[in-house]
């Protein structure tokens, strides 16, 4: 195991230990060491890592030297065009549901034609202003 100050002036984590806070710095020394215990026990050859303003280590991705494909993305899948579930924005096992739900929830029916809404009380807000 390196020490503090070893590892804080090696070229390749100088960056790290200038990103952090320098009350910080026993923390990420020890995310530090305790990551490449963890890499060679693995026995991973590579990976990609975030450290944040107080010295945690969070792992992005974790690859292989030897095999490049290990560093390609993960091809997207996508559902074919024929699958019903492109013709609506619900989900095909809730369509049914939310259209018992829909009428669930109508507490009158629509009124029949030519009725017309009954008026509200005198001064309820209007479209048009009473300016008399």
């Amino acid at each position: 195991m390196p020490t503090l100050t070893a590892l804080r002036t090696s070229p390749h984590f100088a960056r790290l230990f200038a990103f952090v806070h320098v009350l910080c710095w026993p923390i990420l020394w020890w995310n530090l060491c305790r990551f490449y215990r963890w890499c060679a026990r693995e026995n991973i050859t590579d990976a990609l890592y975030t450290i944040n303003r107080w010295g945690s280590l969070t792992v992005v991705r974790l690859g292989d030297r030897h095999d490049p494909a290990a560093y390609k993305p993960l091809a997207r899948t996508f559902r074919p065009l024929t699958d019903a579930s492109w013709g609506n924005d619900m989900p095909v096992f809730a369509a049914d549901l939310a259209a018992c739900e829909t009428l669930r929830l109508c507490q009158t029916s629509p009124a029949p034609a030519g009725e017309v809404a009954p008026k509200g009380p005198e001064g309820a807000l209007t479209t048009t202003p009473n300016t008399s």
